[in-house]
């Protein structure tokens, strides 16, 4: 029995088309945009799961962090002279939590969270929304009201929860979120701050629900081409601001508010473009049947941001993380120009395919 040749159904559907044996009814088109659309969801999915597995790991370590503090009464000095040792490996295991569910995890879908208006909300309150006090039409605060079991507020409204609140207690940036030793204790552990037990639970527990939420929804998620566009149109230019918040981060500690410091801000802007690559690639089959040359242009476009952004890691690497301001601010530059001109190419990808461009998703 002679074998039969599987044609892709974008393939068929086009030289059938063509001789005239069929015309692609609506229903033939989504089902030639479903296999791209779902490399999306299942992008999207597993990520979460990987956070979601991270935040759950980062709450059980908040908790055994917790039952040390009040082993010892609540009294910091004594736990760091009697369980000094177990405190120091608890925070080093919740920040290696940390660069999982947000640098590894969640920075590398925020090209999707934030640019769509299904997901935009958790963008804003877990890692993109600033202080009430800050807010603007383009930078909305984030919603967090942060209570500790006592009752204590720990943030109201005062910035999102990952680098408001998560970050600066583990690494020590925000003395709000820290216990001081005295001079014995700091000696005896080789640190002079603790960070507070009961924020560390609390962050940890609003972290785990916040990204099992966010799972729930990205399962249920049916997406379209229309949003998953838009998020490359209205994420993609965004990539330059990054370069003034990784500069902050190293020369203006009051600007930066003690954030950035897990892992550099490279390391993000890699993965918010990564993660823009990857859905215009899963996207990219259906202009090409349309518009061939657009969509070669488009993935030459994506891959020149990619191996600039990697260059850019390299040198930063090379150079201790020591890069002056200076060239902090010309490689910005040079990130807009390869931005704006990959913008209005997407914008003709939406017009090519005919689709109707949603609002910028903090305005919807």
């Amino acid at each position: 029995m002679q074998a039969r040749l599987r044609l892709p159904f974008s393939t068929f559907a086009t030289a059938a088309l063509v001789a005239g044996a069929l015309f692609l009814t609506p229903s033939m088109l989504r089902a030639a945009n479903t296999a791209g659309l779902g490399e999306i969801k299942t992008f999207l999915t597993t990520k979460v799961a990987f956070m979601s597995a991270a935040t759950s790991d980062f709450a059980k370590n908040a908790e055994s962090y917790q039952k040390i503090i009040d082993a010892n009464g609540g009294d910091y000095n004594r736990a760091a002279m009697a369980d000094g040792p177990a405190l120091l490996g608890l925070i080093a295991k919740m920040q290696s939590d940390y660069r999982n569910f947000h640098n590894k995890g969640y920075e590398t879908i925020e090209g999707v969270v934030a640019g769509t208006k299904t997901f935009v909300d958790y963008d804003v309150y877990l890692d993109a929304g600033v202080p009430k006090s800050e807010a603007s039409t383009d930078s909305p605060y984030s919603p967090l009201v942060l209570k500790a079991k006592s009752g204590r507020v720990i943030s109201d409204r005062n910035g999102n929860l990952f680098h408001y609140v998560i970050e600066p207690a583990l690494w020590g940036t925000k003395s709000y979120y820290l216990e001081k030793l005295n001079p014995a204790a700091a000696e005896k552990l080789g640190v002079k701050y603790l960070p507070k037990a009961d924020v560390l639970t609390a962050a940890s527990s609003e972290a785990s629900s916040k990204v099992n939420e966010l799972l729930a929804k990205s399962r249920a998620w049916q997406p379209t081409l229309d949003e998953c566009v838009g998020a490359l149109v209205w994420m993609t230019p965004t990539l330059n601001a990054y370069f003034d918040e990784w500069r902050d981060s190293r020369y203006d500690p009051v600007a930066s508010a003690g954030r950035y410091v897990a892992q550099s801000r490279v390391l993000d802007m890699r993965g918010i473009m990564s993660s823009l690559q990857i859905t215009c690639h899963a996207i990219l089959p259906e202009l090409r049947q349309k518009n061939p040359g657009l969509a070669d242009q488009i993935k030459y476009e994506y891959e020149s941001i990619m191996n600039f952004l990697a260059r850019v890691d390299s040198r930063d690497k090379a150079n201790g993380g020591k890069m002056s301001v200076a060239e902090i601010e010309e490689m910005a530059y040079q990130a807009k120009a390869l931005t704006d001109q990959l913008g209005p190419h997407l914008k003709q990808m939406a017009i090519t395919l005919g689709l109707k461009l949603p609002r910028k998703p903090i305005l919807a």
